[in-house]
Formats: C-alpha cells, structure tokens, sequence
C-alpha cells in the first residue's frame, strides 16, 4: 500500500476547501477535515499525508462528484507516439509492422476501464479472445503483446460498448 503522491495530497487539500467553501457544516479546521475522511473511509485518518493512494484517490473522488468537478485531462502523448497510437494495428499502419511495440500499461488500462464498462471480466475477455471472430485474428497466441494487438482489443470492445449504449436506447 503506498502513500498518498504530493500531487494527489495538494488536489484533495485543494478539492476539500472548495467542498468547505460550498457546503454548510463543513468545517475549514483541520479537526473537521479529519473527522469528514474518517466518516468517509471508516477508519480512523489522523493526517492526509498518512493516507493510501487509493484512499486520497477515493476521496478525491468523491468530492469531485459532490461538487461536480470534472477530472483534469490526462497528458496528450508526443505527436509521433500520438500517431502511431492511432495507427498501429490499423491497414494504413504497414509502416509499423516490421517494428512493432510493446503493449504500454496505458493501454492495458484502457481495456481494463472498457471491460469494467462492459461489466466483463478476464473470462469475458479470454472467450472474445480464444472466439472465432477473435480481435487478434487466427494466430495461436492469444495474448495482447504490441500496442497493435492492444489497438484491436480496444476497438472490439468499444464497438461492444457502443452497440450496448445503443440497445439500451430503444427505439427512438
């Protein structure tokens, strides 16, 4: 378990104030900042500072929710990584076929967020993968390794995700 980022301490200190500036009740002293994470986590919080990430994470969250703040943008990759995200994988990406590139975590971590979207699980994901229509074509190894094999899985599942958005729709 480690320990909250500095930069996660200074956006949850920031986020509370705000909270405290718009609610009523809410204290701005360091005693009601504690006794508010204690309520929220059900443990006992004795310094933001000794927090989990996942805990400054969630009451990062959570106040972000409450207050309807939205989360800052993620940093744009450089625009030649950029490209080649879009393209790897693709027809017109022969370029980057002789040269292929590991699967970043970043990307497992947009499949991941697609599969929890979906309410999948690995199982889930292993039957896409070992199916007749597989993402990763009719090669024997079934594991997403290049950012290419990524890009397929990613497209498959929004294409789920979309049809799933859309049959829950109705007709119009």
């Amino acid at each position: 378990m480690s320990q909250i980022t500095p930069k996660q301490l200074t956006r949850l200190q920031v986020l509370y104030s705000q909270l405290a500036a718009h609610e009523l009740g809410v204290g701005t002293d360091r005693e009601s900042r504690m006794r508010w994470a204690t309520e929220r986590l059900r443990k006992p919080v004795t310094s933001f500072r000794n927090l989990s990430v996942d805990d400054a994470g969630y009451l990062i969250d959570s106040i972000r929710t409450h207050l309807g703040v939205k989360a800052p943008l993620k940093k744009r990759l450089p625009r030649d990584q950029a490209r080649r995200a879009g393209l790897d994988g693709r027809k017109d990406g022969i370029e980057y076929k002789n040269a292929p590139e590991m699967v970043r975590e970043s990307d497992l971590r947009v499949i991941q967020r697609l599969l929890s979207e979906l309410n999948w699980g690995e199982d889930s994901l292993r039957k896409l993968l070992d199916g007749g229509r597989s993402p990763l074509g009719k090669r024997a190894d079934k594991q997403i390794r290049t950012v290419s094999d990524a890009n397929h899985v990613i497209w498959a599942l929004k294409r789920f995700a979309r049809q799933r958005a859309n049959a829950n729709k109705g007709p119009a």
